[in-house]
């Protein structure tokens, strides 16, 4: 499938691979204050509210390029400008434009290609005066800061308003890792997924030694379940072989999509059963919880409601997290299971945008400022979602402050009721203006 393609342009130190690497959401573009640092084009396959663009970050347009390298590099950025279908001219906000950059703007008109003036750096400044660069001739004209996040939903739903829209393939398999402690029926759960038994299953512990991967196809979307040795306290290992897979489960926990964490509900959420659901935490990857063995609760209807709250009150520290009672033996709830992974990770891909997050948030923030031990009065001024996947939240004040982990609950229990990220962890940070 063919792609439209978006350049994005500008002078050196403009933040042209900032902005780059906050649409992809990695750190593909080298970000330095020296100009000049991008040299090469790079693209990458970017997505937005369900469609697909092919976004180029093309080397600044050199004013005066003396040197060879310079002219090259001008050279190629235009090229790529006038073979798109949308250019985002990016220009420094916190000073007026440039002649040079009207001469760009000039070329651009001449190619006849759909441009948006991208406004950077309105962080820097809160004296943010745009008008001198209404002078440029486009329209729209998007202000943002791309380092902090501010206007990037903005710019992103004018940019697919402006190229033809094309549905995003199905991205690469999920990964979904099935951890537990050693014969709780993680490879049950895994084979009833599967449709068919493609783990070995033992009544004796430590049967899975490696990482076990089968795909799964979900309402047309590929899964790759990873099923994991069970983990337990290295010191309570057999073997060399055993304490191996273990570690393998805890390395697999930074490299998958979802975790999956399989309990005993004939013995309820154990010490360790905490202990794991930590480590996915501290790894901030959204989490599932399934209790297995439903089948063997003795009049399970009647005492749901108890075993429920058990549950709950070990785990109080996910409680974000969808918990299931499933049956690998009968198949109990075992559909559901997926119906959550894919709630789960549709939640996590949540964008919250600017101004709908400090309307709600900031009138919260100021009834309820942070102590400060000092008796000194902090005032946040805005905040933005930087991140997805875990939901970043960065809360702009006054002055620098470590906020209190009681603080931080108390913002998240607020995001929650708002816009709940089922399943997923938050981070929260603050910093100053």
């Amino acid at each position: 499938m063919t792609l439209p393609k978006v350049t994005i342009i500008g002078l050196p130190n403009v933040g042209k691979s900032t902005l780059f690497n906050k649409i992809i959401g990695k750190k593909r573009a080298l970000v330095h204050r020296k100009p000049g640092m991008t040299r090469d084009v790079i693209s990458e396959i970017a997505e937005w509210d369900g469609y697909c663009f092919e976004l180029i970050d093309t080397g600044g347009i050199f004013e005066n390029p003396s040197l060879s390298l310079n002219e090259k590099i001008t050279k190629k950025a235009l090229e790529y400008a006038e073979s798109s279908n949308l250019v985002l001219f990016l220009v420094d906000g916190t000073r007026p434009p440039l002649p040079w950059e009207k001469e760009i703007a000039r070329r651009l008109r001449k190619m006849g290609r759909q441009v948006i003036l991208v406004v950077n750096k309105l962080d820097v400044s809160t004296k943010f005066d745009l008008s001198p660069h209404f002078s440029f001739g486009f329209s729209p004209l998007c202000p943002i800061s791309a380092e902090h996040n501010m206007g990037l939903a903005e710019l992103l739903d004018g940019v697919i308003s402006f190229i033809p829209p094309k549905k995003c393939e199905e991205k690469e398999e999920r990964k979904i890792l099935i951890l537990g402690r050693p014969n709780v029926g993680k490879s049950s759960i895994v084979n009833r997924l599967a449709g068919k038994e493609r783990i070995i299953i033992d009544s004796a512990p430590g049967t899975t030694r490696d990482v076990i991967d089968v795909n799964v196809k979900f309402r047309g979307r590929s899964y790759r379940i990873l099923d994991t040795a069970g983990i337990r306290r290295l010191s309570r290992t057999r073997d060399s072989v055993e304490a191996a897979g273990i570690i393998k489960a805890k390395k697999a926990i930074s490299f998958s999509h979802l975790c999956l964490l399989v309990m005993d509900s004939t013995q309820g959420p154990t010490h360790y059963d905490a202990r794991i659901a930590q480590m996915v935490i501290d790894e901030k990857k959204p989490l599932v919880l399934v209790a297995n063995k439903w089948d063997l609760i003795p009049n399970a209807n009647a005492v749901y409601s108890k075993i429920r709250k058990i549950f709950e009150n070990k785990l109080k520290f996910v409680s974000f997290a969808p918990l299931l009672f499933a049956s690998a033996l009968t198949g109990r709830k075992v559909p559901d299971i997926m119906e959550e992974v894919e709630d789960v990770l549709q939640e996590g891909s949540k964008r919250i945008k600017t101004q709908e997050l400090n309307e709600y948030l900031l009138p919260i923030l100021r009834e309820n400022p942070p102590r400060t031990g000092k008796g000194e009065e902090v005032k946040f001024i805005y905040a933005v979602q930087s991140e997805i996947f875990p939901a970043t939240f960065v809360l702009f004040a006054t002055r620098r402050i470590r906020l209190e982990k009681n603080y931080l609950r108390f913002i998240e229990r607020r995001i929650r009721e708002k816009w709940e990220f089922k399943g997923n962890p938050i981070r929260i940070k603050s910093k100053r203006k």
